[in-house]
Parts: C-alpha cells; structure tokens; sequence
C-alpha cells in the first residue's frame, strides 16, 4: 500500500522523468508549527523558464532529493504539501482500512507559496520550518 501513496505523491508532484548531468542533490527536515510533516512532498520550481521542477517525498519530517532527479542550482520557488489524516477511515478494494487525507498546510506553502530556495552546486541542505 506504501507505494501506491508514494507513487500517487511522486506523480502529484511531477517528479518523474526529471533528470540531468548539471543537477544536484538536495535533502532536508520539514516541519510545521515545530511537528515534522509526516508524508508528504516538496517540489523545485527553477525561476529559469529553462529549467524542470523536481522534487521529492517527505516522510518522517526527511526529504532526500537524488542529484540525478534534483534541481539544477540556481534559485527556485519551493511547493510543500503536506498529506494530512483527516481522522476518518475507508476500506479499500482489499478490505484494509486506511485513512482519509487532505492537504495540511495554508495555500502559502504551496498553490500561492512564497517560500525560496537558492540551490548551489554540489550538495545542499536545506530546512524549512512552517508555521501557521
């Protein structure tokens, strides 16, 4: 079932099929309001119209971006989405029970984000604590 959400959040975060010699790793903590974000994930928006977002998941309040599918340097506007339990439950086509989940975080974390990045060469760490 774990890779169905992971597959789901990649795809939601279009993050597949990015890849180049010129681009690098980035990993990182998340957090919002001082909890790490549980399952969710982060993108790269080059400001370079050149350039093609890339990303990665968040799980446990950790990002690992690999450089063969990181952003290129330079900087970028970051999209954090944040894959919150509702409380709620449904059984899937196998009968399991699992949750219901929506996004956690304000619009300004992702759909109207301002947050940034400044991506250099080599590897990069970078933490973004949210708050409401």
């Amino acid at each position: 079932m774990r890779w169905i959400i992971r597959a789901t959040l990649l795809a939601a975060a279009g993050v597949l099929g990015c890849s180049s010699d010129s681009r690098v790793g980035v990993t990182g903590k998340v957090t919002y309001q001082g909890e790490p974000v549980a399952v969710g994930t982060i993108t790269f928006l080059p400001a370079a119209e050149s350039g093609t977002k890339c990303g990665g998941l968040i799980e446990n309040g950790a990002y690992k971006v690999e450089p063969q599918l990181g952003p290129q340097p330079g900087p970028h506007r970051v999209e954090i989405r944040w894959a919150k339990p509702t409380g709620k439950k449904f059984k899937n086509e196998f009968g399991e029970e699992l949750d219901i989940r929506q996004e956690g975080l304000p619009d300004k974390y992702h759909a109207n984000s301002t947050l940034t990045a400044d991506i250099k060469a080599g590897a990069n760490v970078i933490d973004f604590q949210l708050e409401k």
